[in-house]
């Protein structure tokens, strides 16, 4: 084939994949013309995206191009920068500092990933190591936290819950700060789906799965219509809090400066239009 031939069949590839890619981009523009935009910095990679405002505002939807994050995850980070440096600026400009020591409950990888490259951190889990149970903890353990971030894992600690915010006090520093979620009513007191939870246990029956509980007393008692959230271990929804019975949970194990965060960051994609799932941070002074 001669130079001639095969410049003339490069350029028509060419101008085949640029008519694609406009075509493309054309019928995104148009399933999205009805939509309102808003473009921001993701606080977690230092990307700037251009997004949907209602996937932005979604408090799960992943609405970063680039990294996936989500509203609830640049929350948590931009809380955790304003708590340690006084400002809130992504983690990709966080500087190194590998004497803060943090630990993730169960950590998204989207922004655990960047938190251990600055710091002395470590993402745990409940189901796998590293592990960490917080309803048992170990004494080595104990003021081992600069910072905790627990995000949507207290919905699904086993009875009684207090245990689990006593631990939590413990395990951080003097001084530590907890950056806190769980799904929450503005009404009402916390609700515990298994109020007599003591010996349990989660099996099929009939195609679904059901827990079984043996209470104190030697009762025996079935649940049926459990309700499961994302993700792998355990993921049953044991209780839906309340604002005012977390505040007292948090106040009890002797917690202070509790803050539920409702700030509006638009340049970093963060609008807290959802006044019950708002992410708190609190201290042990």
């Amino acid at each position: 084939m001669s130079n001639t031939k095969l410049f003339v069949r490069l350029k028509t590839l060419r101008k085949t994949i640029q008519n694609k890619r406009l075509y493309l981009k054309f019928i995104i523009l148009r399933a999205f013309s009805d939509k309102e935009f808003h473009r921001f910095r993701c606080n977690i990679c230092g990307k700037f995206s251009t997004s949907p405002l209602s996937e932005i505002k979604g408090r799960e939807s992943p609405s970063c191009s680039h990294c996936g994050s989500t509203l609830r995850f640049r929350s948590i980070a931009a809380i955790l920068s304003n708590e340690l440096f006084g400002k809130v600026v992504p983690i990709s400009d966080f500087p190194e500092c590998e004497s803060i020591a943090g630990i993730g409950m169960s950590d998204s990888d989207i922004y655990a990933v960047p938190l251990s490259k600055n710091f002395s951190y470590k993402n745990t889990y409940y189901h796998r190591e590293p592990r960490l149970d917080i309803t048992s903890l170990a004494p080595e353990m104990h003021e081992s936290a600069h910072f905790v971030i627990s995000s949507e894992v207290f919905e699904h600690v086993p009875r009684p819950v207090d245990i689990a915010f006593e631990n939590l006090f413990k395990l951080l520093k003097t001084g530590g700060i907890c950056i806190f979620s769980v799904p929450y009513n503005k009404d009402g007191t916390t609700k515990e789906h298994f109020p007599e939870l003591f010996e349990y246990s989660i099996i099929q029956k009939n195609g679904k799965k059901v827990l079984v509980n043996k209470t104190k007393d030697g009762v025996m008692q079935l649940f049926k219509n459990l309700r499961f959230h994302g993700g792998r271990g355990a993921t049953l929804e044991m209780r839906t809090f309340s604002e005012s019975s977390l505040t007292e949970n948090i106040t009890a194990s002797g917690f202070n400066k509790i803050k539920f965060h409702n700030e509006d960051i638009p340049e970093y994609g963060i609008f807290n239009d959802d006044q019950n799932q708002l992410i708190l941070s609190f201290r042990k002074i």
